[in-house]
């Protein structure tokens, strides 16, 4: 990676090392990616300036009109700001919209470091315990069918792949459960992102994830029976087992 430095030290990307030009469809999100991965993992420094569309057009292979694309992309989300006649300039961390969906699934996809693991489990051990113990106050006769629908899923699942999607919905259908319609609305893409990615990710085993069936069915007959303290534990103790498999010994979830 190439940099010059532009008078006030405002540094200057001018060339970006990239393995090969894309090829596939979609091409503005694959530019996207390839970039705001740069960003979040800290290959590229805030306040530097990419190189401009003609340099960006000729490394990715592709468009100016996809690199423009692209780059809306990673203005929406806080990454960049794009001025005319300057160029898109990396935005400091505290404007990046780092719980953003596609933004987590990518992180995911590229052997994401160990600290951003951990702040998911954390995300996690704050959001499904409370939203389980709500669900065991306030879950209808739907919201238990669901949960019980996606539990017998992933009882019944015939490959990993079925198993992984069964145990996403069993916790969407938890949240859902909650009655609480700003943590539905507002968390539960990223818990759908982050749980699809992560177990995707993580599980590798379709036997171990079938061992976990037995941990999610107890989260699901204390809401059944209405029981908010062993809904919260059994999570707890299901978030525990997840950084156990995917090798995070240390961590621990909040007491109640």
């Amino acid at each position: 990676m190439n940099k010059n430095l532009l008078p006030g030290k405002l540094s200057i990307v001018t060339e970006l090392n990239i393995a090969e030009p894309i090829k596939r469809a979609r091409l503005h999100e694959q530019v996207a990616q390839t970039l705001s991965l740069k960003i979040l993992n800290r290959e590229l420094e805030p306040d530097t300036l990419l190189p401009n569309e003609d340099a960006l057009s000729r490394q990715f292979g592709v468009s100016k009109p996809v690199i423009r694309e692209a780059m809306n992309f990673m203005e929406a989300k806080g990454l960049v700001k794009v001025r005319p006649r300057v160029g898109a300039r990396i935005c400091d961390p505290s404007n990046w919209v780092i719980n953003d969906p596609t933004l987590l699934r990518w992180r995911m996809e590229s052997a994401p470091e160990k600290s951003f693991i951990l702040n998911l489990l954390e995300v996690r051990t704050i959001i499904e315990p409370i939203a389980a113990g709500l669900a065991a106050e306030r879950a209808d006769e739907a919201a238990q069918a669901k949960i019980t629908a996606a539990l017998a899923d992933m009882g019944e699942a015939r490959n990993l792949e079925e198993h992984i999607r069964a145990d996403v919905q069993f916790h969407l259908a938890i949240l859902d459960a909650c009655g609480n319609e700003l943590l539905i609305s507002s968390l539960k893409p990223v818990i759908d992102s982050m749980l699809g990615s992560s177990f995707t990710q993580f599980i590798h085993s379709f036997d171990a994830a079938q061992n976990s069936v037995e941990m999610h069915s107890r989260v699901a007959e204390a809401i059944k029976n209405k029981n908010n303290d062993d809904a919260v534990a059994a999570m707890r103790e299901i978030i525990k087992r997840s950084a156990k498999d995917i090798q995070i010994d240390h961590f621990q979830p909040e007491a109640s």
